[in-house]
């Protein structure tokens, strides 16, 4: 069977246009024949509605961040920092400015291992909260298993800044100036932590060895 070719049929009474517009061939011919596209105006009860929607996304991402976090404090329970860890690293991509989730993460990612993590974390608190004590000393304390023992001297001190009855940190303020030599400087940090607490098995122990 053969196939023949013809060319398409044109109405009669018509010059050979169809009477629709001619299908542009290049992309040039396509956007001229565009008519101008006025600029998007957005009502005022649409940008409410736009508002509110973004309200109840930031609310919901709030209780779902809640709810990773009470996953995390589950495991942590347990002593299993591994699986408590995506979740309070989900928390905290939902809720950003809890520093609360990011210190808690800072903890979990240095029992975990993660030192560099964990400074990370603790340095994110700081830059929201500059007066929280806790995350000085959590920072010194990585710092130091790093043998950072400057910049770890330099966090307990901002510690005692905020909370100068802490025997346990003037303690490892005085070891970290023990390792930089300044043993006068040092005694006189175990002195202050026994001050504190007599008791304080680590205070008595470095402050007799230094002698």
């Amino acid at each position: 069977m053969t196939i023949t070719t013809q060319n398409p049929k044109v109405p009669t009474g018509t010059t050979g246009r169809s009477g629709f517009q001619p299908i542009p061939t290049r992309i040039r011919d396509l956007r001229d024949s565009q008519p101008a596209v006025p600029p998007l105006v957005v009502e005022p009860a649409e940008q409410q509605r736009q508002q509110a929607i973004e309200l109840s996304l930031a609310e919901l991402g709030g209780k779902l961040a809640e709810v990773h976090r009470t996953a995390a404090e589950a495991y942590l329970s347990q002593g299993n920092y591994e699986k408590s860890l995506p979740h309070l690293e989900a928390a905290v991509g939902m809720s950003p400015a809890e520093s609360e989730y990011q210190h808690q993460l800072g903890l979990v990612r240095y029992m975990t291992g993660d030192d560099a993590g964990a400074v990370k974390a603790f340095n994110l608190v700081l830059t929201q909260e500059p007066g929280n004590g806790e995350a000085w000393f959590n920072l010194g304390m990585v710092l130091f298993g790093q043998n950072q023992f400057p910049d770890a001297e330099t966090c307990f001190g901002r510690a005692l800044a905020i909370s100068p009855n802490e025997a346990q940190t003037w303690n490892n303020r005085g070891v970290c100036l023990w390792r930089m030599g300044r043993n006068a400087d040092a005694k006189v940090c175990f002195q202050r932590a026994l001050q504190i607490d007599a008791n304080d098995v680590d205070a008595h122990f470095n402050l007799k060895s230094i002698g």
